[in-house]
Formats: structure tokens, C-alpha cells, sequence
């Protein structure tokens, strides 16, 4: 499909938007609206940095997309009646893609600032604050209890029995919501004989209450998507650094909520918006800084804000 370029990003909602947009307004500004069209040659200055910024990783986002980059091959090997590797082979191959990362953000910076979006750059690198030798001891045991967690996870065992069906890994799609397009990314998706649908989401950090409520999207996902009743329905939240499972089962009152949750969300964000139809935001004043100016270092957009910060401070 030929590129078409728009002025206004098209308007859309998903989980991680919800979750950005309660942390920062800024930010979410940055990451949403400033950074459109910010790929373009001849871009204004600070869309092109927010569209840079935008690209950065951090340690442990890149360790979550190793862990489903493993569990994705993992899934592919099942569905072709291959045995599973050991967690030794899991683990080299999660450490392979880290130290890739790692090398390119301590030796591709220039790149990176040319083609950010081709270059792989860690956030601890490019602002120069490195990483803690209490993370890396955290990173390196996450690693590998994620890779023994994968391989003993009793996923496989359901994905091997007869007739079982992939419907979806890693699958970027959308359901629409009163006309907002919603998009949701199951880590898997498979079908059993007998009318069973199992959803599961891969987890490498640790249990919190949000994961219930982003399972709960991923199962009226597959309600709307595939037709599926929603008693038919069990999600998988699988814990991989805790090598434990937790099975969720909803009701239709359970998915209405998450409807209303969704709609009352987008109805927030428009509220900062100057033109809805046309996804055309407010002025970046109007979208404030957080009050936890903490965290702010830790933000990928800190470059953008940090002399307002600086100024706040004085």
C-alpha cells in the first residue's frame, strides 16, 4: 500500500495509549501528536526529535521484547511438531538479542540520531545515565527465570494436542468501539476442539492489578473478532519471571465494563483535542507535565522538557 501522508495522525485507542496518557499528558502529546510526520526530511525541528525520542527503548522494555520475540519462535516451533529446547537455548537466545541492543546503543549513536527508527538505542545509553550493576543482577535473573518459565510453561502441551489451532501470535489488529478504532495485540490466541478459546499474555516483570483489566481487552477482542461467547473465553496470564499462571474467565457484564472503561478513556482524550474529527490536539500547553517531576529523567522525552523543568525549578 502506497504511503499517504496526513498532517493529523489518525485516531485510534489501545491499552498502552490509556496507560500513557494517565502518566504524562506531555508525554503523551509527544509520543501521540509531536512525533507525526517527525520521519520527514524536512520535518520541524522538534517533531523530528519527538519522533526520535519515540524510538528509544529502555533495559526493560527490551527485555519484554526479547521474552515474546523467544515465546513467539517458540509458538512457530510447536505448531510444526517440533520438541521444545531446553531453557539453556531459550536463555542464549533472549541474551543474544540483549547484547545486539546493548552494542548497537554503545556504538550506533550517530546512526541512530540519522536513522532512529532503523537503529536500535537503549534510553540509559542515550542520555548517558547508564545502568546500575543492582539492574543488570535484576535483568541478568530475569532472563533467566523468563527462559525457564517459557519452556516449562504448560502452554505447549495444550498447543500440541490434535486439531489445536494458532488463530493469532503477535498479530497487530483492531476492533472498533462506537467508532473508535481499538487496537489490541494478543501475545497468542489458539483455538481447542470443542469450542474452547485461550488467550494468553506473556508477562516478564511482575504481577500488578492492570494486567487484568488489559486480558479483560484482549478477550473482548476475540469475542468481537472471532464471534467467540465470551464463556468459551479463558485468559492466560503467564508470569514468567514468577514461573506462575493465572487463569481469568469473564462475563458479558465483565466485557460491558470494559466498553464503558474505553469509551469514558477516549472520552478524556478528546477533550484535548481542538478538532475530534480531525485528531487535531490542543495547543502542547494545554497538555501539562506530570506532578511526579521525578520520573521525569527516566521519560524518553525528557530531552524536550528539560528546560521547562529546569525553569519550573528556578
Amino acid at each position: 500500500m502506497a504511503y499517504v501522508r496526513t498532517e493529523y495522525p489518525p485516531w485510534s485507542w489501545s491499552f498502552s495509549r490509556k496507560q500513557v496518557f494517565a502518566s504524562c499528558l506531555r508525554r503523551y502529546y509527544y509520543n501521540y501528536y509531536a512525533a507525526h510526520n517527525g520521519w520527514e526530511d524536512n520535518a520541524p525541528p522538534e517533531a523530528a526529535l519527538a519522533y526520535r525520542l519515540k524510538q528509544l527503548a529502555n533495559i526493560y522494555t527490551a527485555l519484554g521484547d526479547a521474552v515474546h520475540r523467544a515465546a513467539e519462535n517458540l509458538v512457530a516451533r510447536t505448531s510444526r511438531g517440533r520438541a521444545l529446547p531446553a531453557a539453556e537455548e531459550v536463555e542464549e537466545e533472549i541474551r543474544r538479542y540483549m547484547r545486539r541492543i546493548w552494542k548497537s546503543s554503545r556504538e550506533n549513536r550517530e546512526q541512530f540520531l540519522m536513522r532512529p527508527k532503523r537503529v536500535d538505542m537503549l534510553r540509559e545509553f542515550y542520555y548517558g545515565t547508564g545502568v546500575s550493576e543492582a539492574v543488570l543482577a535484576r535483568i541478568n535473573q530475569r532472563i533467566t527465570q523468563s527462559a525457564a518459565g517459557l519452556v516449562h510453561s504448560s502452554v505447549w502441551a495444550h498447543l500440541a494436542r490434535p486439531g489445536v489451532q494458532v488463530v493469532s501470535c503477535e498479530q497487530f489488529d483492531t476492533i472498533t468501539i462506537d467508532g473508535t478504532p481499538v487496537f489490541a495485540v494478543p501475545d497468542l490466541v489458539f483455538w481447542v476442539p470443542g469450542g474452547q478459546w485461550i488467550v494468553v499474555d506473556w508477562k516478564s516483570g511482575e504481577e500488578v492489578e492492570e494486567n487484568r483489566e488489559q486480558v479483560a481487552l484482549y478477550v473482548l477482542f476475540v469475542r468481537e473478532k472471532y464471534g467467540a461467547d465470551v464463556e468459551s473465553i479463558t485468559a492466560r496470564l503467564e508470569y514468567l519471571n514468577l514461573q506462575t499462571s493465572t487463569e481469568l474467565r469473564f462475563t458479558e457484564q465483565d466485557l460491558l465494563t470494559v466498553e464503558q472503561n474505553v469509551l469514558a478513556s477516549v472520552e478524556e482524550m478528546k477533550r484535548l483535542l481542538k478538532d475530534p474529527d480531525l485528531n487535531i490536539p490542543q495547543p502542547k500547553e494545554r497538555f501539562a507535565l506530570t506532578e511526579a517531576r521525578e520520573q521525569c529523567p527516566w521519560c524518553n522525552f525528557f530531552e524536550l522538557c528539560r528546560a521547562e523543568l529546569e525553569q519550573s525549578v528556578s
